[in-house]
Formats: C-alpha cells, sequence, structure tokens
C-alpha cells in the first residue's frame, strides 16, 4: 500500500503552480519595446541633448559612405557695405570750385517719404578774396541747396554782416536733413527737411568774440539779411512767422511757381 503518493502529487503540483506564479515580473511586452540606449552628452548642441534621434537607428554598413543627410551650413551674414550715391557733373563741378570745403555724403537710411538728392555737406565757405568762413554743424543736405547756400553766405549774408573791423569767423547753422513733418507735427505735410531741402541758420560768430543771433534783442541780426534770402530761397522763416522760428532763419528750395517765394518775418 503507498500511502506517500498522494502527497507526493500534491507537492509536485504545488511547485508547478508555484513556478507558473513567479514568473518574472519585467518581461518585456511587444506593445512596448526597449529604447535604445541614451546618446552620449557632447554629441549633440545643447538644445538637442536628451532626444530620441530616428536617424540613430540607421545600420551603416562598416566601409561604406553615410546615407544620412548632410547638415546645412548656416548662410553667410549680408554684406553691409556703405554706398555713396552718384552726383551729377554740375554737383561735383561745385565740390571742386574753390567756393567751399565741401564733399560727397553718405546718404541716410531710407525711410517712407525721405531722401536726399546729391547728398553733401559743407564744413567752410570761401570768399572771393580767399578767405575762409567755418560752418558749424550743416549737417547733410542736398548738393543744390549746398550751392546756392554756399553762393548767398560768399555774397550778401557776408556783405550785410561784416564790417571793416567785424569779420565773420563762422556761420552758426541748425537742422538741415531730417525725416519729419512740418515743425514736428504729427499729420502734417511732410517737411523740407525730409528731403534735405532746408537749412536752419541761427546766427554768426565774428573773430574777436562778438555775436549775432536771430531772436537775440541785444545783439539780433539785421532785417536786412532776411530780405536778402527772399530774394535767393522759395521759403524764409524767421521771428513772428510763427512759435517754431522764434531762434533761427529758415530757407529752403521748395517747389513753387517761377519768381514765387514764401517769406515771413517780423522783427522785434
Amino acid at each position: 500500500m503507498t500511502t506517500g503518493l498522494p502527497g507526493s502529487r500534491i507537492a509536485i503540483f504545488g511547485v508547478f503552480v508555484l513556478g507558473a506564479v513567479a514568473l518574472p515580473a519585467q518581461a518585456a511586452s511587444p506593445l512596448n519595446p526597449p529604447l535604445p540606449p541614451a546618446r552620449p552628452a557632447g554629441i549633440d548642441p545643447p538644445e538637442e541633448q536628451g532626444k530620441y534621434h530616428a536617424e540613430d537607428q540607421i545600420n551603416e554598413p562598416a566601409g561604406e559612405p553615410s546615407r544620412r543627410p548632410p547638415k546645412e551650413a548656416a548662410p553667410a551674414p549680408e554684406s553691409q557695405e556703405v554706398v555713396t550715391p552718384t552726383i551729377s557733373s554740375a554737383c561735383s563741378g561745385f565740390l571742386t570750385s574753390g567756393q567751399v570745403e565741401a564733399r560727397r555724403a553718405v546718404a541716410p537710411p531710407p525711410r517712407p517719404g525721405c531722401g536726399i538728392d546729391e547728398p553733401v555737406t559743407i564744413s567752410a565757405i570761401i570768399r572771393p578774396d580767399g578767405r575762409k568762413i567755418s560752418v558749424a554743424a550743416s549737417g547733410v543736405m542736398r548738393c543744390a541747396l549746398a550751392k546756392e547756400f554756399a553762393t548767398w553766405a560768399a555774397g550778401d549774408f557776408s556783405t550785410i554782416l561784416e564790417t571793416d573791423s567785424r569779420k565773420i569767423e563762422t556761420i552758426v547753422t541748425g537742422s538741415s536733413y531730417e525725416c519729419r513733418p512740418r515743425n514736428r507735427v504729427a499729420g502734417a505735410k511732410l517737411s523740407e527737411h525730409a528731403k534735405g531741402n532746408a537749412l536752419d541758420i541761427r546766427g554768426v560768430k565774428f573773430s574777436g568774440g562778438a555775436h549775432a543771433l536771430v531772436g537775440d534783442k541785444a545783439s539780433p541780426v539785421p532785417e536786412a539779411l532776411f530780405a536778402s534770402a527772399c530774394k535767393t530761397f522759395a521759403t524764409v522763416l524767421g521771428p513772428g512767422s510763427d512759435s517754431y522760428h522764434e531762434d533761427h532763419m529758415h530757407i529752403d528750395l521748395a517747389p513753387r511757381r517761377p519768381g514765387s517765394h514764401y517769406c515771413r518775418w517780423q522783427m522785434p
């Protein structure tokens, strides 16, 4: 009689059941394949490190060229070459005439409605007798305006202001080219300054230290200077014309009918 057999069968069955329950808990599932090993740090730029790269899975046989597309090189920066505009033979002749110390200028950056045709700068006027009159802070202006201003300054302008004992040393100017509306009023018509076609004159300094300034009651410029300017320029504005021109004379070459001038001033 084999009384130990049933117990053995129970023991064997128990081992079988325990073996089935003890299967590894971390077995891989077909729906969750293992991830590839992490890419070593330093291969990618910082912003790419830690990302999964599909191209890493391409198996390339040893000795064969890579099938990965080459990375595009960054485009070279565009050249910022400064361009000096061409000028007419008439303007070139003026710059080399000996009447001025002047040079061609770089055109200001383009802005809507603003710009200068043949931009130049003037640093001095040469009188017929060879004497030099400095022009302070004239800025950039159209060559046509520079020519008219230089001719006037060497002629009537000097004759009216100078005496035998008092000679002009410097013409003090203000704004020339400036991209803005008239009188800097928003919504107003574009100023002639926005085309380099206007110049503001504040006064003069004489040798020896004396001066004459527009709007200065103690040492004013004579009214004859305004009358002279009105014969040369299309527009002349000064003290008394409006509140924007109390301390300077505005001159410009705005397009007008032949022989037409717009001149406004009232001396204090």
